[in-house]
């Protein structure tokens, strides 16, 4: 008869912990935004209707990349790439001015700007690309210099 109490008194307290309250979880639980996130620059910001127009080329299905503090929208049927790069600075925008030995300032963008040809057999691309503040747009398509250059005034207009 011991034997059962004890055994009923031991199953009586497993029941009991079982039952209790878990742990609490810790109290804050916190993400860490990407620069994307936190800038809130996305290709919703050079939306398909909006580059096609002002490079003056048919655009089709518009993607989105997401990598770091870099996004790239690309575009089908033009082969335009409109690309936001957050927490850019000055020193950060040379170096990429750097890659393009052909660049030429473009003085009616924001902060500071440039514009280059790249060429690979027949196709010639231009690149415009201007920084304002922390925030730089690039544009590299077939279009011409000038349409490129007031799609990136356009989009800085739209941030």
């Amino acid at each position: 008869m011991i034997a059962r109490t004890a055994l009923a008194a031991a199953a009586l307290s497993a029941l009991t912990a079982c039952a209790a309250e878990p742990a609490a979880a810790p109290a804050t639980t916190t993400t860490t935004p990407t620069p994307t996130e936190s800038a809130g620059v996305n290709c919703a910001d050079a939306p398909q209707d909006v580059v096609a127009a002002a490079l003056r080329l048919r655009l089709n299905h518009s993607r989105q990349s997401i990598v770091d503090n870099v996004v790239t929208c690309t575009y089908d049927g033009g082969g335009a790439r409109v690309r936001f790069t957050t927490g850019t600075d000055a020193a950060a925008f040379a170096a990429r001015r750097g890659e393009h030995p052909d660049a030429v300032a473009v003085p009616d963008l924001p902060d500071e700007a440039y514009r280059a040809t790249t060429t690979s057999g027949e196709v010639v691309r231009t690149v415009v690309v201007a920084r304002r503040g922390t925030v730089e747009i690039e544009v590299s398509s077939g279009a011409n210099t000038r349409h490129a250059e007031q799609l990136v005034a356009e989009l800085f207009a739209r941030l």
